[in-house]
């Protein structure tokens, strides 16, 4: 029996701690022989409850990216003697001498600074990019495997780190938490009727970050409603921050407050909210730049409603043909997209049909699956 560690501190966070709970929640189902620690912070503490004898849960309320990440959290990992550290993200502490395993979602920050959606002094914010980029190229050099969700970032690690080996990067994919799926008790209308928000919409639900390109949306729904006349909203869902702020702003100063609606500005917009808005919808719409597997718009098959994405590798690869696509640089081709889905009722149900059979073929379970065998190599 062997002793792993898993660094679930991001558990229940939007992002990675998606990954790691469905991670953890699949590896109690498949291993009964390993004997598994889960670090997590306070939140986490109440919120997971092992299912598994073999698994038990241990204090670490470090914050990520932190100096007390790096020394604190060391010093609690290297007390548990552990013969494998199961690090969901790329923030490793650095001088951990055991062996490593990483998963990796994707590596944007090497590509787009976000330095726009920033409060960091500028000097400062360059300093932390650096020490960003010099802990991803640790925690690759240091993992015996990195697990990554895609073809597309696995491609993004070997362009960047020519000089390591391949064979050291894991595919294995992503899937709909299986818990969303049951998330779906609420009243549409009411939510609705909570935020303002009038059928027909368009619904884009994910952060503001610069490679979002929410930007470039906005600017499709002017010629959507100037040119082919929609009537509808844009509702767009994310946390409230500084890039949230920035994109309010360029709402307000296009007038177009009344028809797009951030609900993330009021109040924090909870799972079974987003399943609701879901199910009310015209059309899913992602226009993202980049993205390392991209799980937004599977969401939104689950719940039969059709998308519509930005033409990049990463959705060619995943979607295939189960979505409508984009330019995603192109205000005017999306718009195009956008009304040629809305108006065909038959693309729709074809869409939805094929969106189905999608998200059958990305499974957590077979993810958890490839983790565990990446373990027991290692």
């Amino acid at each position: 029996m062997k002793r792993i560690g898993i660094d679930a501190r991001f558990y229940n966070e939007a992002g990675p701690g998606r990954y790691v709970k469905s991670i953890i929640q699949h590896l109690e189902k498949l291993d009964k022989d390993n004997k598994y620690f889960i670090f997590l912070r306070d939140a986490g503490m109440s919120d997971y409850s092992p299912q598994n004898p073999n698994f038990t849960k241990v204090g670490a309320h470090y914050k990520w990216y932190s100096f007390e990440e790096q020394f604190l959290f060391l010093f609690k990992l290297i007390r548990w003697r552990l013969d494998l550290f199961y690090v969901p993200h790329f923030n490793i502490p650095v001088l951990y001498p055991g062996k490593i395993v990483t998963a990796i979602p994707d590596i944007i920050m090497h590509l787009y600074s976000t330095e726009k959606g920033t409060t960091l002094p500028k000097p400062y914010f360059k300093f932390k990019k650096l020490m960003y980029k010099l802990v991803v190229l640790w925690a690759v050099l240091r993992s015996k495997k990195v697990i990554v969700p895609s073809h597309e970032t696995m491609d993004d690690f070997i362009r960047i780190y020519p000089y390591i080996n391949r064979t050291k990067y894991i595919l294995a994919g992503e899937g709909v938490d299986p818990e969303l799926l049951q998330k779906n008790k609420l009243d549409p209308n009411q939510v609705m009727s909570k935020y303002g928000i009038n059928k027909p919409f368009l619904l884009y639900i994910s952060s503001f970050y610069e490679h979002k390109n929410v930007p470039k949306l906005i600017e499709s729904y002017e010629v959507l409603k100037n040119d082919y006349g929609y009537k509808g909203q844009l509702v767009l869902i994310g946390k409230n921050d500084k890039f949230a702020e920035n994109i309010k702003a360029l709402i307000e100063e296009k007038n177009l407050s009344t028809n797009i609606i951030m609900p993330g500005m009021q109040n924090y917009v909870t799972d079974e909210e987003t399943v609701a808005l879901r199910k009310a919808a015209q059309a899913y719409v992602f226009p993202s730049l980049k993205e390392g597997f991209s799980l937004t718009p599977m969401e939104a098959q689950a719940f039969g409603l059709p998308a519509i994405v930005s033409d990049i590798p990463c959705h060619r690869e995943i979607y295939r043909d189960s979505v409508l696509y984009f330019d995603p640089k192109n205000p005017k081709n999306i718009a195009h997209q956008i009304n040629h889905l809305i108006a065909n009722d038959d693309l729709k149900i074809e869409l939805i049909n094929k969106g189905h059979d999608l998200i059958k073929k990305y499974d957590w379970n077979h993810s958890a699956e490839i983790t565990l065998g990446t373990f027991n190599k290692v």
